[in-house]
């Protein structure tokens, strides 16, 4: 199977379901949403797509990019970019097949189910993984399962080494009106390509590491890997086990050829600094006059609005500062009077162990390009109304050493849940909505809200322990705390 050329993107059409080529997606021939079982197959489909167009063209530059997303490409000009590239996506190649490396040697093949994150792990759950998920795979599925597995997933552990974002990083896209819209706004151009990667003149014909392998226990500068290598990297040594049979596919339903297993081993090399992913944001600190980055990841149970500042807002001191991802850099040249939405996903993990797969949709106002600083706001409040609950609850709980007896009841980690919970149409709406022009009163709009929702939460917890004598002081403590950080969190000369 041939992902050129081959029909193996699975879509949604007027009621209709079925599988398309790219030719037949990026020339306009079809159209529809893409129809997955899994949501996180979903959005690495939409970044596999991006990778492989990416590789097939890169457009001059913001003009001709804008020409790409308004009118589809000619079938010629499909078939010339793809004519040279043939062997980098076949998926059955006798040599470099896509995303594997040829002759693996493994005491006993893997099951299917290790390529699809959180499948095979302990937190597997029925009413989330249905049984037999992975029992058989088609080529389209186990193609965006191997690139997932490569670009979004942790490691295997054990020796194995992951992507080149680290470990479940937070993946950003644009999303366009359609699903060729939106190939085609995540697709960088050679002068931003040029811009976040100076070296790219001179590694824009690099092979993927599949193709043009690398040796073991190098050691590899980022600042060496071009962009479609690494849009194509494979971090691990995977070989699939030869199709035997046609069946229906576990994941996506159809009766095709199916793979039933893979071969894998450890590989061993060391990337030296950090590669600048299109698709994701950096932060980075100072330390000791060494700039230190990283890819922003899912680390807790917290919403991810509460990580949207760092996504689509630019920012930077002497000590740290954060980077939004190249094609949110890009977006700003030509998508700055418009409205943006934004596909963001990811998972949380324990090391190997998948805990959570995020996937969700943000929508951010007209103006969102000039005002990342009233974004920045919006989101800081959020926050700093859930630390002041926090604060206060903890206090309710552990009181004042020698002072204050605290209640020994921690109510932190259930109502800060709740506060998310209440607060998440808030945020969704309010980046959604907020007219910039009159932002400070929008923002201060906000903060009442988030006021009202703080003081009803912290009542409600702290109702059924008012009747309590020995609760009383510690309870009066917390209150204080509370309305001391709605103080602080005034603007100045606001009246309370």
């Amino acid at each position: 199977m041939n992902l050129l050329t081959d029909a193996w993107i699975p879509i949604q059409h007027q009621s209709n379901y079925q599988k398309i080529s790219l030719q037949q997606l990026l020339c306009g021939e079809q159209t529809g949403e893409l129809c997955l079982p899994r949501d996180d197959m979903e959005l690495a489909c939409v970044q596999l797509l991006c990778a492989i167009t990416q590789a097939l063209f890169i457009p001059k530059d913001k003009k001709a990019l804008v020409q790409l997303v308004r009118e589809p490409i000619t079938s010629e000009t499909y078939a010339e970019a793809s004519r040279e590239k043939m062997a980098w996506f076949d998926l059955n190649h006798p040599e470099t097949p896509f995303m594997q490396i040829r002759g693996v040697k493994s005491t006993q093949p893997t099951p299917m189910d290790k390529l699809l994150a959180g499948v095979a792990d302990g937190t597997n759950k029925a009413f989330v993984n249905p049984q037999g998920l992975a029992d058989a795979l088609c080529g389209g599925c186990v193609a965006i399962a191997l690139f997932n597995a490569a670009n979004n997933c942790p490691s295997m552990g054990g020796g194995f080494k992951g992507s080149l974002r680290g470990s479940t990083p937070i993946t950003v896209l644009i999303k366009g009106r359609t699903l060729r819209e939106t190939i085609w706004l995540n697709v960088l151009t050679e002068d931003t390509a040029e811009y976040v990667m100076p070296w790219y003149p001179e590694t824009k014909d690099q092979l993927p590491n599949y193709l043009d392998r690398i040796k073991a226990d190098a050691k590899i500068p980022a600042s060496r890997i071009g962009l479609n290598r690494g849009l194509l990297w494979q971090p691990a040594h995977f070989e699939l086990l030869p199709s035997q049979s046609s069946a229906n596919c576990s994941c996506c339903g159809c009766y095709e050829p199916v793979y039933n297993g893979f071969n894998k081993a450890k590989f061993s090399y060391t990337v030296e600094g950090v590669w600048p992913h299109p698709l994701s944001s950096r932060t980075f600190a100072i330390k000791k006059s060494e700039r230190e980055e990283k890819f922003p990841s899912f680390t807790t149970t917290a919403p991810t609005w509460t990580h949207m500042s760092r996504l689509v807002v630019d920012q930077q001191n002497d000590k740290e500062g954060q980077q939004t991802a190249p094609v949110i850099q890009q977006a700003r040249t030509f998508l700055a009077t418009d409205k943006i939405q934004l596909i963001v996903g990811g998972y949380r993990n324990n090391q190997a162990t998948v805990l959570e797969r995020r996937h969700e949709l943000f929508s951010l106002a007209q103006g969102w390009a000039e005002h990342g600083d009233v974004i920045q706001q919006i989101i800081t409040g959020g926050l700093a109304y859930k630390t002041a609950l926090r604060k206060a609850l903890y206090l309710f709980a552990v009181g004042i050493k020698d002072k204050v007896n605290g209640s020994g009841v921690n109510l932190c980690d259930p109502v800060e849940a709740v506060y998310y919970q209440q607060t998440e149409n808030l945020m969704h709406n309010r980046l959604a909505a907020i007219q910039f022009k009159a932002s400070q009163d929008e923002l201060q709009s906000l903060n009442k809200q988030l006021k009202a929702i703080v003081i009803d939460l912290f009542n409600k917890a702290t109702e059924s322990y008012r009747q309590e004598p020995k609760m009383l002081k510690a309870l009066a403590l917390a209150r204080r705390s509370l309305h001391k950080s709605f103080k602080e969190l005034e603007p100045q000369g606001e009246t309370p």
